[in-house]
């Protein structure tokens, strides 16, 4: 809603249909202002070449700067201005830009909804370029460049009125009602009074290009400025905006929009080349409050960032924030028939923190966290909150926990699936495809949970149980008599993640049986439906399906191609297909498409279908098209230009 298509199929926004979002109230723009905002984004959003961006980016920028970046961050327009124009700025605007979204703390951008996403935006914009007190050497070519476009880009855009013709016009009119704000403002009005044909005056040369961008707050740094003070500028703001968020880190995490800047920062350092120091010191912080990041679930996710960040950047505060928030959570318990462990799994506000602590604690600590569970499995795995946690364990546990586990909660699977939590057998799986030792366990484990292991002949039914993810219920049935099999009649997430597991194991004989035992119409209903077609790709690149029985699976979509080829998911399906079929079934999928060509030229998948598979040149020159399937793939290059 709010978006409508024209004629050129390119999407306009509409303002009427548009709501607007209910915010915590905040300085409120002039009328003036927040026009020229919107009228400034909707020709953002019309789309600008590479040099009419260049220009454009620091000409609306340089307006911002003297309209004052607080108040317009927190605008419903300028809000969104900001956030699209940011990611492009150009570092040294950026270093000038920064310090005036960092003003007031919780109480300026930072603080408000709409303003903690620009400061956010900035923070990622500066994320990008990796090392921040490094990169005057890496931003000295492209800026020499931006200089260079910005030199002629004055001159080129002058004809550029069929992109920017009517919003240049706008823009230019905001200098009446804008020019009372100072002199620095009137001189950027008049700088976009000239834009009426493509923001920026085609007389302007490179000197004029080089010169202040505009801003009534002082002179922006010239293009030429010596760019060691760019990145002097980048570390210093850096570091206050560290200082600022480490000096009240419990207030910026238990705030919902300080919260995005707090998780923005700890990504910027962790990517950030020798931010060792201040990773280390928001670390100490997040150690000393424990108690108050628990709640709300903002702080618990600064939380979660901080261990997250600290794990990838290889920093040996991570593995000691980890382990002291697994003391704090899971202190010794004087009672040692009580765990404290599974009390803080059962713990609405600790069980997030323990997960995230699972998924980064070495295999010492999880053996150690395990011997608290032993016992307990069965429990663990019944409780709508603790069953988390243990799926978490399962996930990063080494073998010897792995097989505890599956010796003690394996016969009783059928607990946590009849209470609805299918995660369960499907973490037990995939830990189990880790170690194929304990595969062929894990498999009669599961299939004993799901009521077909025993007798032999139902195991061929086993497809459509565990998708479905429901035990067998064939009713009473007279002895020796050929059991009837479960159809596939609906298909589950978990239930796809679970049988993708199986066929990754060593011996999925069984299971690859139960496929070769679904009639077509059951194939082609698993290959129409989400889950089913991600287990149709996993069952076609099983190592262990033979090319004959691969062909025997393909055969019985024999009829069926036109309807897949134009559904969603079949298309996909069809696709993974053709590539593992062998020359004379790809010619039988051809001719079967290409007498129902009509009917794929109509249906958008279809068209995809009819290009990937070259059926134009199989209708018109077979033999080319036979020389063009047989020959061999080139492999996709890892990296392309």
């Amino acid at each position: 809603m709010g978006v409508r298509r024209d004629r050129g199929h390119r999407y306009r926004h509409d303002h009427r249909a548009q709501a607007k979002p209910k915010v915590a109230p905040g300085p409120r723009l002039e009328p003036e202002a927040a026009g020229y905002c919107r009228r400034a984004l909707e020709t953002l959003q019309e789309g600008l070449g590479p040099e009419e961006l260049a220009l454009f980016t620091p000409n609306v920028l340089g307006q911002l700067q003297a309209l004052g970046l607080g108040e317009v961050s927190q605008d419903f327009w300028g809000s969104q201005l900001l956030e699209q124009l940011l990611p492009g700025t150009p570092p040294q605007l950026l270093a000038q830009l920064l310090p005036s979204l960092l003003l007031g703390g919780l109480g300026g951008p930072a603080g408000h909804p709409l303003g903690a996403r620009v400061v956010e935006a900035a923070l990622g914009r500066l994320g990008e370029g990796g090392e921040v007190q490094g990169q005057g050497g890496e931003a000295k070519g492209q800026l020499e460049g931006t200089g260079e476009e910005l030199g002629g880009t004055g001159r080129r855009l002058g004809k550029a009125k069929r992109g920017l013709g009517g919003a240049g016009e706008e823009l230019g009119g905001t200098e009446d009602g804008l020019g009372g704000s100072g002199e620095g403002l009137e001189g950027t009005g008049r700088r976009l009074g000239k834009a009426k044909r493509g923001l920026g005056g085609p007389g302007e040369g490179e000197g004029k290009a080089k010169k202040r961008l505009g801003g009534p707050g002082g002179e922006v740094e010239e293009l030429g400025a010596p760019l060691g003070a760019t990145g002097r500028q980048l570390a210093a703001a850096l570091g206050q905006l560290v200082a600022l968020v480490g000096g009240d880190l419990v207030a910026f995490a238990q705030h919902p929009p300080g919260s995005f800047v707090l998780r923005a920062l700890l990504r910027l350092l962790g990517g950030t080349r020798g931010a060792g120091p201040e990773l280390l010191r928001l670390a100490e912080a997040f150690q000393k409050h424990f108690p108050a990041l628990l709640a709300p679930p903002c702080a618990s996710l600064c939380l979660q960032e901080a261990l997250q960040v600290l794990h990838h950047s290889q920093s040996e505060a991570g593995d000691c924030l980890c382990q002291a928030l697994i003391g704090y959570l899971v202190p010794p318990s004087p009672d040692p028939t009580r765990s404290s462990l599974l009390a803080g799994l059962q713990d609405p506000e600790r069980s997030r923190l323990l997960e995230a602590a699972m998924m980064w604690a070495g295999p010492e600590c999880l053996r150690a966290l395990f011997q608290q569970l032993k016992g307990h499995l069965r429990a663990v795995a019944n409780h709508r909150l603790a069953n988390h946690g243990l799926q978490r364990l399962l996930d990063h546990a080494p073998r010897d926990v792995v097989e505890e586990v599956l010796r003690e909660l394996g016969p009783a699977l059928h607990e946590p699936l009849a209470q609805g939590h299918p995660g369960v057998l499907t973490a037990l799986a995939g830990a189990c495809r880790r170690h194929p030792e304990l595969q062929q366990e894990a498999l009669r484990c599961l299939f004993q949970a799901f009521g077909c292991w025993e007798p032999p002949e139902r195991r061929k039914g086993c497809v459509g149980l565990l998708i479905g993810l429901r035990s067998w219920a064939g009713g009473d049935q007279p002895e020796g008599a050929e059991p009837v099999l479960p159809a596939v009649t609906s298909t589950t997430l978990q239930g796809s993640l679970l049988l993708q597991h199986l066929l990754a194991f060593r011996d999925p004989q069984p299971l690859l049986a139960a496929f070769q035992a679904l009639d077509p119409a059951q194939l082609v209903s698993l290959a129409q439906s989400g889950p089913g077609s991600h287990l149709w790709e996993a069952l076609l690149g099983c190592p262990h399906l033979a090319p004959k029985a691969r062909r025997k699976l393909l055969k019985k979509l024999k009829g069926h191609f036109l309807s897949l080829a134009c559904h969603r998911n079949g298309s996909r399906v069809l696709e993974a297909a053709w590539g593992w079929a062998s020359l004379p079934t790809r010619a039988s999928i051809a001719r079967e498409l290409a007498a129902n060509q009509e009917a794929l030229q109509r249906d958008p998948h279809g068209r995809g279908i009819h290009r990937s598979l070259a059926l134009d040149l199989f209708l018109r020159r077979r033999g080319s098209w036979e020389k063009l399937q047989a020959a061999p793939r080139r492999p996709q290059p890892f990296l392309q230009d």
